[in-house]
């Protein structure tokens, strides 16, 4: 079995060839495998998925005459960032005859991580509870995967594993989708798009904020608009999903909008506010980025807005309008052959 190894970045792969499980390496080494969805990934496109912990399985599934030929010289595991798919990829490769029996739970639970999909409470509470151990760990980085493979490897093995721990946030995923339920929604599928509106009709009612993998949690969309329409005014985020960031082969990726472009409209129309508050994002080329009205600190990947969001003086449709306005702009139209070439008689069909 290959040691693991964590890797700051492409520089720390060294010369010597290693299998590079989820993640981005850049061009280092030209002689190591790829086995991840990441952009820039060079995975064979026999083993090409959605997700990193799909790409593990079908290289796991490889005749062991292939696989050889495919990871031939290999020294390592290599993984250069925690994170869901990441730990569950690195379990199929480290642990086969742990993961193979939960294969369909590890893809849940897989895409719970990177996707936001909620295919399963089980796989949620999961998700989490990766998630909770990387916030709280303070050590070695090689010591926290270790860590992350074992909890894994338990919760796997039993469901109702530390049940009561991971209670509060489904609970909290069970609210975000009540309050999803209770606004207006927009199915903008051709757009892929969501929009929830919801009425905020309390006079101390705070901001419509339902988190990440309740809006995200089918797989409908990779982009969301949440407006709350309250009495100080408007609360807004809208959220890029990953589908456009990751290198998926089950559908096209969606063309991004222009997030600053959009900000600094909407900021024109807003004006100056005393209270510091002002249409803000984050980078355009992160894996899932953001826009909303309110405070400069937003973490990435935040599920929910919290402290962040403020109250927009923009009514709601004319929010939307100007996203909907952004979204088509983004928009990359086939070449228009509708012009006759020569003799070319293009009513003969």
């Amino acid at each position: 079995m290959l040691p693991i190894r964590y890797v700051a970045g492409p520089s720390k792969v060294g010369d010597q060839p290693v299998i590079m499980v989820d993640g981005s390496f850049g061009a280092a080494p030209a002689h190591g495998l790829h086995l991840a969805h990441w952009p820039g990934n060079r995975t064979p496109k026999e083993l090409r998925r959605d997700l990193s912990t799909e790409i593990a399985f079908a290289f796991l599934d490889l005749e062991e005459g292939r696989r050889s030929e495919l990871s031939r010289g290999c020294e390592a595991l290599a993984l250069n960032h925690y994170d869901t798919d990441g730990i569950c990829a690195l379990l199929v490769l480290s642990r086969p005859d742990v993961a193979r029996p939960h294969r369909a739970l590890l893809h849940e639970i897989a895409a719970c991580g990177d996707l936001f999909e909620v295919r399963s409470d089980r796989a949620f509470a999961v998700d989490m509870a990766l998630q909770d151990l990387g916030r709280r760990w303070t050590g070695d980085r090689e010591r926290l995967i270790e860590a992350a493979l074992d909890l894994l490897a338990a919760m796997l093995a039993d469901g109702e594993a530390e049940a009561q721990r991971w209670q509060e946030p489904l609970d909290q995923l069970r609210g975000d989708r009540a309050a999803l339920e209770d606004a207006l929604f927009d199915d903008l599928v051709y757009m892929d798009l969501g929009v929830w509106s919801a009425t905020l009709t309390a006079p101390q009612s705070p901001p419509f904020d339902p988190g990440r993998h309740a809006f995200l949690g089918s797989g409908r969309h990779d982009r969301a608009l949440l407006l709350g329409a309250g009495v100080a005014g408007t609360s807004a985020r809208f959220v890029l999903g990953t589908r456009s960031f990751f290198d998926i082969v089950s559908r096209p990726a969606s063309a991004r909008p222009d997030l600053a472009a959009l900000a600094s409209l909407l900021n024109g129309l807003e004006g100056e506010r005393a209270d510091g508050h002002r249409w803000r994002h984050q980078p355009q080329k992160g894996a899932t980025p953001e826009l909303w009205f309110g405070t400069e600190h937003l973490p990435l990947y935040a599920e929910h807005a919290g402290q962040a969001l403020g109250w927009s003086q923009l009514e709601p449709l004319e929010i939307k309008r100007h996203v909907l306005d952004a979204v088509r702009d983004a928009w990359v139209l086939p070449d228009d052959d509708d012009e006759a070439d020569g003799d070319e008689d293009i009513f003969d069909v």
